[in-house]
């Protein structure tokens, strides 16, 4: 299957669309499911987080499935995953993605992200350690290991930051933003105060968030698949970003490079994630004597937030000046 294709539209019946819903197939399916594995599927029920007031989880899951099985998965694969206990449905993914998932400025600079001095006085020597893999982005991209350094600082904290959500959970959770009821009762059921009330515009962006969050999801077990790991242990952000450059999973399958010679792409790897910054970068026009506004969209292609391009080429520009420090005649420091 081919997942960084188009997606199954999110039709619902808002705007004039007909409702993609799940009542039409919902009962013949429900039952298979409870013939098929009848302890799994209490099991299931049992250890997840409830719905909204008016949808029943299993619900919910089954929509997921046919997602899935749209997207070219055998049912029977998906069904086993949808059925796994580890599995919950968890609207709160919903609620982060539309209304909190922009970068946090800096309080004493707010056209930057907060960014830890420390990690950039340990550039150099983070980059000493992986040289092989950034000698080759530099060589084969023409990415500096400066930048592709300064991008794993702002993501991972050079890959130290801890991974805290379930990225199938993540995914399978904001693929049912595509169920228009289950939509309403998730923002009318809504706690933050600061979250605005739901208009056509907040509905538009959580059907288009459904869309990619199936294909997404789509990706994620071809890529496990690939990388020969079960897609329930994957950790990553709650956008469903993974590894240490934070990659969604149809932009690894797409631009993924393995780093270190062993043969496989894996997102895990720091070596590869190194390689394939380097050529996401390259592709989306980035060129060491490019024009600063080049480079910044190239960046931009990266995470499509000003701030973020601020940061990461202000996080660049310092790490230049380390390097162009060490690299000085040691007369002419004094």
């Amino acid at each position: 299957m081919k997942c960084y294709g188009d997606v199954r539209s999110g039709k619902t019946r808002r705007g004039g669309c007909v409702k993609t819903g799940i009542g039409a197939w919902i009962t013949v399916l429900a039952a298979a499911m409870v013939l098929a594995a009848p302890a799994a599927h209490s099991q299931t029920r049992a250890s997840s987080t409830p719905a909204p007031a008016g949808v029943p989880l299993l619900d919910a899951k089954l929509f997921v499935e046919d997602l899935l099985v749209s997207k070219g998965h055998k049912r029977t694969n998906i069904r086993s995953l949808m059925l796994d206990p580890r599995l919950t449905i968890d609207d709160g993914f919903i609620i982060k993605n539309l209304f909190h998932s922009a970068p946090r400025p800096s309080a004493k600079q707010p056209e930057y992200m907060e960014v830890d001095p420390k990690l950039i006085k340990r550039g150099p020597q983070f980059v000493q350690e992986h040289k092989a893999a950034f000698a080759l982005a530099e060589q084969r991209f023409g990415a500096s290991p400066e930048i592709i350094t300064a991008i794993l600082i702002i993501e991972t904290k050079l890959g130290r930051y801890p991974m805290k959500y379930d990225v199938f959970r993540a995914y399978a959770s904001l693929c049912t933003a595509l169920d228009a009821e289950y939509l309403d009762s998730v923002l009318e059921s809504r706690q933050d105060a600061s979250i605005p009330a739901p208009d056509e515009e907040v509905y538009a962006k959580a059907r288009k968030k459904g869309s990619w969050a199936v294909n997404e999801l789509s990706c994620l077990i071809e890529l496990a698949a690939q990388v020969g790991i079960d897609p329930m242990t994957v950790r990553g952000s709650f956008a469903g970003a993974l590894g240490p450059a934070q990659f969604i999973p149809s932009s690894f399958i797409k631009y993924g490079v393995d780093g270190n010679g062993d043969g496989r792409r894996n997102p895990f790897d720091m070596d590869d994630a190194i390689a394939s910054i380097g050529n996401y970068l390259k592709l989306s026009g980035w060129k060491e004597d490019a024009p600063l506004e080049k480079k910044r969209q190239a960046v931009w292609a990266y995470n499509h937030y000003t701030i973020y391009v601020n940061t990461v080429m202000m996080v660049h520009d310092r790490l230049k000046s380390l390097k162009d420090r060490e690299t000085l005649p040691e007369v002419s420091r004094k």
